[in-house]
């Protein structure tokens, strides 16, 4: 999602100093004006106290990223604001924020929705937490990204927030394929039970989007079952410190548990419809 969202600001005027694990992506963007840095230090020592965009996939990819010698911390300057707009996790968030802020910077948690087509299109939501002055202070750079911009409070708010995200959608995603396959075994169209749903109370982003996907069968990733369960996990975690039992998300993350473990977790997380599918046809023994 980093590389939409780098076009964005890049056509918006900003300048832009990049560096990525994937050189492929460095070379496509350094063709559209971007300019390229060696490593992270690097990118922050360019930067200066600028802005530096974070889009990494779960925690451990940021630590590689802000850690060592060659790492972000490494290289950060007084007055820069770190913006991290991956789903990491909540207390290492903490820990990044009480570092950048003894640097004399910042960090904002500022986690996404919408998936790659909400990052090309530039009408993600942005669940933002921090110093609220400090998400008030990038907000026009942040509206280049996302039509939707909230700020959720103190430092690790806005990464929980989209573990809340995720926890619906992936028991919304779980919902739908047994709707589905439920209609399917009792010989429903499921385009008409899709149009019809979506006139009810069950109308949703999910039923539009990946109910067609399910449909189509097209279960090319935008977001990886891998990493809605990543999500799941953490929100099982959140929730364990704080002596809650929320057996929903248990049950649910079981689910995706079985999915991956049955070799299908590169495939879109709509692709649980398929998972239900695949197991149907083994407990028929029709393979």
């Amino acid at each position: 999602m980093g590389k939409p969202m780098a076009r964005h600001l890049i056509r918006a005027g900003a300048r832009i100093t990049l560096f990525n694990r994937s050189k492929q992506v460095l070379e496509e963007l350094a063709g559209e004006g971007a300019e390229i840095a060696p490593s992270p230090r690097e990118v922050a020592q360019g930067v200066g106290d600028g802005l530096i965009f974070l889009s990494l996939p779960n925690a451990g990819s940021v630590t590689e990223v802000v850690e060592g010698g060659t790492g972000l911390f490494a290289g950060l300057a007084a007055g820069s604001k770190v913006v991290d707009m991956g789903s990491t996790a909540v207390e290492p968030t903490r820990e990044w924020y009480e570092k950048a802020i003894s640097m004399g910077s910042d960090w904002i948690d500022a986690p996404v929705s919408g998936g790659q087509k909400g990052a090309r299109e530039a009408n993600l939501t942005i669940m933002a937490g921090g110093r609220e002055e400090s998400v008030d202070a990038i907000r026009p750079v942040l509206e280049i990204l996302g039509t939707t911009l909230t700020y959720m409070g103190p430092s690790g708010s806005g990464q929980c927030a989209k573990l809340a995200n995720q926890i619906i959608v992936a028991s919304t995603i779980a919902s739908l394929s047994e709707a589905f396959l439920l209609c399917r075994e009792n010989g429903v169209d499921l385009n008409a039970a899709r149009t019809a749903l979506l006139g009810g109370f069950a109308q949703s982003k999910i039923l539009d989007q990946h109910g067609l996907r399910m449909i189509e069968e097209n279960f090319e990733p935008g977001g990886t079952a891998i990493n809605q369960l990543k999500d799941l996990v953490e929100a099982s975690k959140v929730a364990s410190s704080d002596g809650l039992k929320l057996p929903m998300l248990e049950t649910n993350k079981k689910l995706w548990e079985r999915m991956l473990e049955d070799g299908l977790g590169e495939l879109d997380h709509s692709g649980l419809y398929e998972w239900y599918r695949q197991t149907l046809k083994k407990e028929r023994g029709s393979e």
